[in-house]
Order: C-alpha cells, then sequence, then structure tokens
C-alpha cells in the first residue's frame, strides 16, 4: 500500500488569522493613544484669547494724601519746585519700603524725631495734595508694575535737612551721598 502523503494545509487562514489579531491589537493602541495626544494638544496649546481684566484704577488713602500734604507744607512750601515738594513724599514712601523703619505712611511721618516739619495743624492745600496723590500714584504703580514711573529721589534717600531754600536728600543720617537731582523732572515747575 501506498503511503499517503498528508496533504499540507495551506497557511493562508493562519496568515488572515494574524492578521487580523495584530489589525486589532493596532487598532485598539491607536484609540488609546489618540485622546492621550488630543488631551497633550490641548494643554500644550495656548489659552484662548480671554481678556484680562483691567485693574481698578488706585486711588489714594485721604488720610494718607492729607497728611502728606501737611507735610509737605511744613518741609517745601516755601520752595518752588514741584519735584523737590515730591521729593519729601518719596523719602516718606522710601522709609515705608525700607527695613529698619515703620511699615505705613502716618508711622513714619509721625515718628517721633523725624519730621519736625510736620503738625496735623498745618493745612493740606489742593496743590499739596495733588502732589502727595501724584506720589502716591506712582509709587503704586511702581510696586504693582515696575519699571520708571517718574520717580524723583531713588530709594536709598531716607534722611533729609534744609536751609529754608531747598531740602538735601541723603543716604545717611549723617554723612552719606547727597542727592544731586539727576532724574528727570515730571512736573512743570
Amino acid at each position: 500500500m501506498k503511503r499517503r502523503r498528508p496533504r499540507r494545509r495551506s497557511p493562508l487562514p493562519f496568515l488572515l488569522l494574524a492578521v487580523v489579531v495584530v489589525g486589532c491589537a493596532f487598532a485598539a493602541a491607536v484609540a488609546a493613544v489618540v485622546p492621550m495626544e488630543a488631551e497633550r494638544d490641548k494643554l500644550d496649546a495656548p489659552a484662548a484669547a480671554t481678556p484680562t481684566p483691567t485693574p481698578a484704577p488706585y486711588i489714594p488713602d485721604e488720610a494718607e494724601v492729607e497728611m502728606l500734604a501737611r507735610l509737605i507744607w511744613g518741609e517745601a512750601r516755601g520752595i518752588p519746585s514741584d519735584m523737590h515738594k515730591a521729593a519729601v513724599v518719596w523719602c516718606v514712601l522710601n522709609r515705608v519700603d525700607a527695613e529698619g523703619w515703620p511699615d505705613t505712611v502716618a508711622e513714619v511721618v509721625t515718628q517721633p524725631h523725624q519730621f519736625a516739619g510736620y503738625s496735623p495743624d498745618y493745612p493740606a492745600t489742593e496743590e499739596f495734595k495733588a502732589i502727595a496723590a501724584d506720589v502716591l500714584i506712582r509709587w503704586e504703580r511702581e510696586k504693582r508694575e515696575g519699571g520708571e514711573v517718574g520717580r524723583v529721589l531713588p530709594a536709598e534717600y531716607v534722611f533729609f535737612t534744609g536751609d529754608g531754600e531747598v531740602n538735601h536728600f541723603r543716604t545717611e543720617y549723617e554723612g552719606g551721598m547727597f542727592w544731586d537731582w539727576s532724574l528727570k523732572n515730571p512736573y512743570s515747575s
């Protein structure tokens, strides 16, 4: 008897089955990755153009404005330059910002033996209130935005003496550097 050779089976069904299995696995992997990429793209995409709210304009505290106006009256009323009057206010604010000084305008101005030219009985004229408010607005803007705001006295100048015609600002109580008025004058006078 003749032996029959076993019939070879065609590999085609197995290949088709393998293709289907691999295809399904690939489709499942793609389906899992595509949403993750979409989420990543959302994170990487720039935020939609939502308007940034404009901060409310800063309005200086009226009590501080009046106190500083009275200080200008006591320390610089005879000085014709608004820049020099504003420097008195900047000197106060420099102290508020500096370590070793009180943290409020009122505490700095009323600190014993500091501003002999201040009295709550002095007048707070409209002219001096306008200068005080202007400096407070510039100071607040400097803190919020940084950059040039029209400061007339650098931050390190926290002392001054006057001779009745002009005030001389300096960095130290005794000695130190005197201010040379080299900053741009934002005022007309």
